[in-house]
């Protein structure tokens, strides 16, 4: 069974050992377990079922909201390799990666917004 051919990419990845989900549309989260990173991009092993180069799906992972990805390379049934459609953000990632590579889930805070008054 031929493969796909791997893309080049732009930046070294990152190893790393996390729990993650994928989910294509509305479906189903799977899970499955993120093993390097880029801000552009991802690599999944475990994957539990067919999935195609060029399928669109997102990921979550390290206490992040889900990021939308495109499926570049495949091992059918092992593992896939992931461009986001955006980069995250050179801080986020950096924070993220740090608190992956310990072993711990980042606790990321959110400002919370507040009403602008009429005047």
């Amino acid at each position: 069974m031929a493969q796909a051919q791997i893309p080049t990419r732009s930046q070294e990845r990152s190893s790393v050992k996390a729990d993650c989900n994928y989910r294509i549309g509305s479906g189903i989260a799977y899970p499955a377990r993120l093993v390097d990173l880029t801000a552009e991009g991802a690599r999944l092993e475990g994957i539990s079922r067919s999935l195609n180069v060029g399928d669109m799906l997102t990921v979550r992972f390290g206490g992040l909201a889900p990021v939308e990805a495109k499926i570049q390379w495949v091992e059918r049934g092992r593992e896939v390799g992931l461009r986001f459609l955006q980069p995250l953000y050179p801080s986020v990632y950096l924070h993220v990666l740090a608190s992956l590579q310990k072993g711990k889930t980042p606790d990321l805070q959110f400002v919370k917004a507040i009403p602008l008054r009429s005047c």
